[in-house]
């Protein structure tokens, strides 16, 4: 669990300010992820597609995203360290999963509050943990496969969150 939550944490430090209104698709993932886009193509596991937001919030420092992988799902983390790519240097990240992968959220959406997403897609708010210490995620299925992004509140408000996740919805899959 320490892992997933490292994964996740930071989520709106890197994604911070997606604009709150009408959202829609711009046909490509924002520019921040042009050059890991052949890498998250080469490194899908077979029948999944991913979904990354068309727009990003302006950021004092550079981030720079890295790609890990295995037969589960992929991830797409943001660091602010060149250097640095591990999990646990991320202030960001996004996933997508197969129905195996996916099995261990779907066990916690009983705790997690029902949202709509564009395009008739219904997503799940979920929080694990209290106080500062807590991770906010915004689950969803889609394109027969699950999809979590995911921040501490210490970052992200829990509209930012959605919207992030509303973005990644409307947006064109990554094969």
């Amino acid at each position: 669990m320490k892992s997933v939550r490292l994964f996740f944490w930071g989520l709106g430090v890197g994604l911070l300010g997606i604009g709150i209104g009408t959202i829609s698709a711009q046909a490509e993932p924002a520019p921040l992820f042009a050059p890991i886009l052949p890498e998250i193509r080469e490194k899908l596991p077979q029948g999944l597609q991913m979904r990354l937001p068309a727009t990003l919030p302006e950021r004092p420092e550079t981030l720079y995203p890295f790609v890990k992988a295995n037969d589960r799902g992929l991830q797409v983390y943001l660091a602010i360290d060149a250097e640095c790519d591990r999990p646990s240097c991320s202030v960001g990240g996004a996933s997508v999963f197969t129905q195996t992968g996916f099995a261990s959220w779907q066990r916690k959406l009983e705790n997690a509050e029902a949202i709509a997403l564009p395009n008739g897609i219904q997503g799940y708010y979920l929080k694990l943990g209290e106080g500062e210490d807590a991770d906010h995620y915004v689950i969803w299925q889609q394109d027969g496969a699950g999809y979590v992004i995911g921040t501490d509140s210490r970052n992200t408000e829990r509209q930012e969150l959605v919207q992030i996740a509303a973005s990644m919805v409307s947006e064109p899959p990554i094969r």
